[in-house]
């Protein structure tokens, strides 16, 4: 077993994901978040959340692999921070991936926790905002979440959203 596996596979604090994060192990650290072991995995995506602005371009290529582990993982902890990586990609025009849009359309009306919820309306936005008739679904689909019920968080991003001159 690796060093860094060793790490991960037990409790780790903010500091150490954060100093781990500032080492070179963007490889691994990638490897190790399809590793069968739910608290490596978990701690290696929270590390990879604290990578630098500069592995944003890595990032978005390894973007595919992410989705699939996003729509795929039984881990709401790891979707969440799988969601935030994503968040850090580029979505290009040219290879929106529907069954991602479809699931984050999905997901922003579910019984996800909130910051799920609240991650799938980003990127549904991050990808429809190449569509027009995807922006209009995406404006009808959060006019369809009544404010009333909504937790603090979602009502202001959906605030946020509808106000958006694009949405």
């Amino acid at each position: 077993m690796s060093e860094l596996k060793d790490i991960l596979s037990g409790r780790i604090s903010g500091d150490e994901a954060k100093a781990l994060a500032k080492l070179d192990y963007k490889g691994e650290l990638f490897q190790l978040l399809f590793d069968s072991d739910k608290r490596t995995s978990d701690n290696s995506a929270w590390v990879m959340t604290h990578l630098p602005k500069t592995a944003d371009i890595w990032l978005t290529e390894h973007q595919n692999t992410l989705i699939d582990e996003a729509m795929n993982t039984t881990s709401t902890t790891k979707r969440r921070l799988i969601m935030n990586l994503l968040d850090r990609t580029t979505f290009q025009k040219e290879s929106i991936r529907t069954d991602f849009l479809d699931f984050c359309f999905n997901t922003m009306l579910s019984n996800e926790p909130v910051g799920v919820k609240s991650l799938a309306i980003k990127l549904t936005y991050a990808q429809s905002v190449h569509y027009p008739e995807l922006l209009d679904e995406l404006n009808t689909a959060l006019q369809m979440m009544e404010p009333e019920v909504l937790p603090a968080a979602l009502k202001h991003l959906r605030g946020k959203m509808l106000k958006s001159e694009k949405c």
